[in-house]
């Protein structure tokens, strides 16, 4: 990996007709307005020179992805490892309707526990450091269109932490710009709400070399 590149992390806009539900890798429908962010994130996105984007699977990254993609004439990769974290059975339960029982071996051990048919923390960490580690050394401008999950794992990863599945996760609709490679990079302002035109903002962080050294956890 040589020089200094753009990485543009989105979260999926706004969804409906899932409230109160356990939805996971689902299918869901966006909320109406989705457009309006997706035009946002391609601002963001020739500000930032890209010329790939990588997308989840799920239709509420896709139709986004496919919308940028289409407008910019770039490169789009669907990959399924930027899915969200499968709860298996769970999916298109109401949370209320799953065991306490259940929900609190989780929470005890977010890492290891894997609800019935579903993934576990640690599997869905194995499979964003693999598409991190690639994608650091594709080495190039791009963003990424993905969910909760991955992305609370990629605030740590783009420090060179391992990422914590209980960190915040970046509201819906969000975009963030983080500046990879060489020695130091910096991360713009979340904003959950893009307009049209949206200023790249872009704020200078400590090094690489200082974030890996104070790396823990696997």
């Amino acid at each position: 990996m040589t020089g200094r590149f753009a990485v543009v992390l989105a979260r999926h806009p706004a969804v409906t007709g899932v409230e109160g539900l356990c939805y996971g890798q689902q299918d869901v429908a966006l909320a109406d307005g989705w457009e309006r962010m997706a035009d946002g994130l391609r601002t963001v996105m020739q500000g930032a020179g890209c010329r790939v984007m990588f997308s989840s699977p799920a239709r509420r990254c896709r139709m986004v992805a496919e919308r940028v993609a289409r407008f910019m004439n770039l490169d789009l990769r669907v990959d399924s490892r930027l899915r969200e974290i499968s709860f298996g059975e769970w999916e298109g339960r109401p949370w209320n309707g799953i065991s306490r029982t259940a929900l609190d071996e989780w929470a005890a051990d977010v890492g290891g526990f894997a609800p019935p048919g579903g993934e576990s923390g640690r599997e869905l960490r194995a499979r964003v450091r693999h598409f991190w580690t690639e994608m650091q050394q594709f080495g190039q401008s791009c963003a990424i269109i993905t969910h909760g999950g991955p992305l609370r794992l990629m605030q740590g990863m783009m420090y060179g932490l391992p990422g914590s599945l209980l960190a915040p996760s970046p509201p819906m609709g969000s975009v963030r710009v983080v500046e990879q490679g060489d020695a130091r990079f910096s991360t713009g302002l979340s904003e959950p709400h893009i307009p049209p035109q949206l200023p790249l903002h872009q704020e200078h962080l400590r090094s690489v070399h200082q974030a890996a050294s104070a790396r823990t956890g696997t």
